[in-house]
């Protein structure tokens, strides 16, 4: 039977570190096919056993180490084979570009081999985790590398800190006051944001209110879908299905159904 292991951060990298997780496969388990629907983490995977089968527009992973950035729209699934060995480090949306000083537009809506963008580095993690003999040992593996680079941030101009108020705030923020904030025009404002994180304001906005109802679901499945949307402010139940439709790909409900372990446990705890 498939395994799913999660954990939260230290508390010195919650800013930029969303959640932990691990999935693995035995070799007599069957392969599974789970939904990939928008979500704004940025996502570092390290593909330590058979590699799953990807699918993302056009794009193809072949590579161990790979980086997912902010995904506005994903419509795409994963393929889960026996011998599928993952580990995962799902930082806030700006905690990956924040701690290693790589832009979000880069990897926003696309998914690269890490090594490309940081180099050796990202191999030799991906190294020690394979040496690591147990999920804890791998967290404490990672969290050490993390925390060596919290000493290089460098101060950005203030957009990767509005990406992720946004996120926290499950998308409820209006946009000329985040504006104003900055002291900036509303479409000042809207060019900026677009030009440092690779989407727009409106749209990120709109995929972390989609994203907070989905976890809003899993952590409490007996919640009804009448009593999320009006939680994160949708006007009513079809607003909310229409948002469904266009982020995931499917029905509320089925989407659930069809989501797998994509969101591990410690996500709900983080939110």
């Amino acid at each position: 039977m498939p395994t799913l292991l999660s954990a939260p951060p230290s508390p010195l990298l919650r800013p930029y570190v969303r959640a932990y997780a691990q999935r693995k496969l035995t070799s007599i388990d069957l392969p599974l096919l789970e939904a990939v629907p928008a979500q704004l983490e940025q996502v570092l995977n390290f593909e330590l056993g058979v590699m799953p089968g990807i699918h993302h527009r056009e794009c193809k992973i072949s590579s161990g180490v790979w980086i997912g950035g902010a995904q506005t729209v994903f419509p795409g699934h994963m393929q889960l084979w026996p011998g599928v060995e993952s580990f995962a480090i799902f930082f806030q949306p700006a905690g990956w570009s924040q701690l290693f000083g790589i832009p979000m537009r880069e990897i926003t809506n696309r998914i690269i081999d890490a090594e490309l963008v940081s180099g050796k580095r990202m191999r030799d993690l991906w190294n020690s985790l394979g040496e690591a003999a147990s999920f804890e040992q791998r967290v404490a593996v990672v969290e050490r590398v993390l925390l060596a680079q919290l000493n290089k941030l460098v101060d950005g101009d203030g957009m990767a800190e509005v990406a992720n108020l946004l996120f926290r705030q499950h998308g409820a923020l209006r946009i000329p006051q985040l504006a104003s904030r900055h002291l900036l025009s509303v479409r000042q404002f809207e060019r900026k944001f677009q030009q440092e994180t690779g989407a727009s304001p409106k749209t990120f906005a709109r995929v972390a209110r989609f994203q907070a109802a989905v976890d809003a679901k899993l952590s409490s499945p007996k919640t009804s879908w009448i009593d999320i949307a009006h939680r994160f402010g949708y006007y009513d139940q079809m607003h909310m299905v229409r948002d469904f439709a266009k982020l995931g790909q499917k029905s509320p409900t089925q989407l659930i159904l069809e989501l797998g372990d994509v969101r591990p446990p410690a996500l709900a705890e983080a939110a």
